[in-house]
């Protein structure tokens, strides 16, 4: 019941959750699944669209198991408990837990390490902790072939409610070609190994020097190729390196450039919020103009019941600094605290208007009606649109002058990118 109630968070957190390189990923266990951790709570969450057929075993630090609710989840989700040498009072003794991870393995389990050891705030990969490699040979050392499996977590834009996500799976890491240095130097074919595992996975994760560059890098691929929220995010990913070794270039070579395009592209995503629209707009075919009217009372009203609760909840996040890594897990936590008794004061507000009858069907009604909201305005957005609040439609939003506007600053900075010197080694512009 557990991981099928945290898929069905998943779906409803991201609005694309794409795997690629499942043919990398065995169709049973024994296996280590070695992935980054840029997300808190998220990234365990996510590995649970591998499986089935794989059974997961996650690894968590200790003291997450002292949390009343959180603890009691990984229990019921045999989640494998470590304790982390900076949280242990004096000598952590780890042969206990390698042996559990052994177990499992030899069960027939696929073991979930997140081996930079943490989730921290940053943009690139950390160091990985020497964990996955420790147990890949102490499995080979009883007859286990466990082989490590990289896999690189990419979000869109990980906090954001209904953004999208990109699960690439590397191929197998195998310890074989290090079992004799293993045999004569245990911690050197350790280190290899966790090189190697470094590697691969940094191969599939998509890095920045900083969040500041990354939300630039996104944006400016976002601008130039003119996708906007409702493209796709794998085919959006491959283009990413591009501009990643374009800013880099340009950061290096004229950092007056680079501030002057910062302060434009913030300048087009503020025009593009208030304007609700991008260039390159999709026509309306008459089909969609018959599907819009039709859904739009619904999507509208289902608007209306879910504004309070989620204001609420971007209240309760953004009431004090939390890390980036925690924002999303905040938001997760806060909406099932806070959404189900909204409805719940909804229903009865209904019921005292309108009759119980009335209140009942509200109860019924109120999830389809807020699937049917988000499926709506992101059916908006693929069209080129993004009604933020009813008086989008007020108020000269839809206006040419705008248009124009975003236009120009668009070509203006598209023409920015493209005037990289040549002799600074930028590449083409994708």
């Amino acid at each position: 019941m557990l991981p099928a109630f945290f898929r069905l968070i998943g779906n409803l957190f991201f609005r694309e959750i794409v795997i690629e390189g499942r043919e990398n990923l065995p169709s049973h266990g024994p296996a280590i699944l070695a992935l980054n951790h840029p997300n808190d709570l998220l990234d365990p969450l996510l590995t649970l669209f591998l499986s089935p057929p794989l059974r997961l075993r996650h690894i968590a630090k200790a003291s997450l198991f002292r949390i009343p609710v959180v603890g009691g989840i990984l229990r019921r989700m045999r989640a494998i408990p470590v304790l982390r040498r900076q949280e242990a009072p004096g000598p952590v003794d780890y042969a206990p837990f390698f042996d559990a991870c052994v177990d499992a393995l030899a069960d027939g389990e696929t073991v979930v390490i997140f081996p930079e050891g943490g989730s921290y705030e940053r943009a690139f990969l950390g160091p990985l902790k020497t964990g996955a490699a420790r147990l890949h040979f102490l499995a080979r050392a009883k007859g286990i072939d466990a082989p490590i499996i990289p896999v690189g977590i990419n979000y869109e834009e990980g906090s954001i409610f209904r953004s999208s996500v990109l699960l690439l799976a590397a191929q197998p890491v195998s310890g074989d070609r290090l079992a004799s240095l293993y045999a004569s130097d245990p911690a050197e074919a350790v280190r290899e190994l966790t090189a190697e595992v470094q590697r691969v996975l940094g191969e599939h994760v998509f890095q920045a020097e900083s969040y500041q560059d990354r939300e630039l890098i996104v944006l400016l691929e976002r601008i130039c190729h003119e996708s906007g929220p409702g493209g796709q995010w794998a085919e959006r990913y491959r283009r990413l390196e591009a501009f990643k070794e374009r800013v880099s270039v340009m950061r290096q070579c004229c950092p007056g450039r680079i501030r002057r395009l910062r302060r434009q592209v913030a300048r087009y995503r503020r025009l593009s919020r208030i304007a609700g629209t991008r260039t390159g707009q999709t026509p309306w075919t008459p089909g969609e103009d018959l599907l819009g009217a039709l859904g739009s009372l619904a999507a509208w009203t289902g608007w209306v019941f879910n504004w309070v609760p989620y204001r609420i909840v971007r209240w309760l996040v953004e009431r004090r600094r939390i890390p980036r890594t925690d924002i999303a897990t905040m938001k997760i936590a806060w909406s099932l605290l806070v959404f189900p008794p909204a409805y719940l004061a909804e229903a009865i507000l209904v019921g005292t208007a309108l009759g119980w009858p009335a209140a009942l069907l509200f109860g019924a009604g109120i999830l389809p009606l807020t699937w049917l909201t988000l499926r709506y305005f992101e059916w908006h957005e693929t069209l080129g649109i993004r009604p933020d609040a009813p008086h989008a439609f007020f108020g000269g939003r839809w206006s040419r002058h705008t248009e124009r506007r975003l236009r120009r600053l668009r070509e203006r900075i598209v023409r920015e990118v493209d005037r990289l010197p040549a002799e600074a080694g930028a590449s083409p512009a994708p």
